[in-house]
């Protein structure tokens, strides 16, 4: 209980730190810093709930939206929207079902959690390669943002859309919380959750399906955030919670709180510079993957 609440309290006083920090305008505040706030927190809790229950679902615990795929999935779709004139959360949502049926069929391809992380990264490589491949179609003057997009920036935003993102952040808190004991169970392998009354093939698909469903709209606006989903769920574990309403709330705050400090740094270490999201998250969360790459690989041995 400490853990958590320190946690929490941490996380206010970050959030406080982000909004009064450099004694902005009252129209600073409200039209920029307040939307943006908003925005980190949603995104990076979102983030770190789908990682934490892809990790549960697939069993693997390097897995999540970067990771695996999904997440540059999404960035694809939105992209090629882009380029055709269409709106770029169609085409986000589109690929993220696609991404999400490659998934689940090398779910049941692969006979390792290590393979299924490695046909993920090979995923999310391809989809990469397929932006910047259009990218370079586009103007030179395009180049910058499809950098930004591939690296993750949060740009300013109404506070109308920052609202609703809010809200599909926490529709998905209150789904994980739905399924909380599902959640729970299904790392123990696919008999122990069926004999527990879960069937973990449907349950693993809703999930994914839905979580990657809600977070497409974020990756359409914002670009691709990498290893929030592994950090945050991770430390959430490190803490002592594994499952059940404490690990899915907890891993809510741990990445509403990761995201907003990277996004506090990336505005402010080196001021007047900005710096994309996605790159100061993996300056923290990349080691902390390699690290758990070598713990789970058997690499110890």
């Amino acid at each position: 209980m400490f853990k958590g609440l320190t946690l929490l309290g941490a996380l206010f006083l970050l959030s406080l730190l982000f909004l009064f920090w450099g004694s902005p305008s009252r129209e600073v505040l409200l039209l920029i810093r307040l939307p943006e706030l908003l925005v980190s927190l949603s995104f990076g809790a979102l983030l770190s709930l789908s990682g934490a229950v892809f990790q549960n679902a697939l069993r693997n615990p390097l897995a999540e939206p970067y990771t695996l795929g999904i997440a540059s999935s999404s960035a694809l779709g939105a992209t090629l929207s882009v380029w055709l004139g269409l709106r770029p959360e169609a085409g986000a949502l589109l690929f993220s079902l696609f991404s999400v049926a490659i998934l689940l069929f090398a779910f049941k391809l692969f006979k390792t959690p290590l393979s299924l992380l490695l046909f993920g990264v090979g995923l999310s490589s391809l989809f990469s390669s397929l932006i910047l491949f259009i990218y370079s179609l586009l103007p030179s003057s395009s180049l910058q943002d499809a950098l930004y997009f591939t690296l993750g920036f949060i740009t300013p935003v109404s506070l109308k859309l920052s609202l609703f993102l809010l809200f599909l952040s926490l529709l998905a808190l209150i789904l994980c919380l739905r399924f909380h004991k599902e959640v729970g169970l299904l790392p123990l392998g696919s008999e122990i959750a069926y004999f527990s009354g879960v069937e973990p093939g449907k349950t693993t698909a809703l999930l994914l399906i839905s979580l990657s469903l809600l977070l497409s709209p974020f990756i359409s606006n914002f670009g691709i955030v990498g290893f929030v989903g592994i950090a945050s769920p991770h430390g959430v574990r490190l803490l002592g919670f594994r499952s059940g309403y404490s690990f899915i709330l907890l891993s809510f705050a741990f990445g509403a709180l990761f995201t907003l400090l990277s996004q506090f740094l990336a505005k402010n270490l080196f001021y007047p510079n900005l710096f994309p999201v996605g790159a100061v998250s993996a300056l923290f969360g990349a080691p902390f993957f390699l690290y758990l790459l070598w713990r789970y690989s058997g690499a110890r041995s």
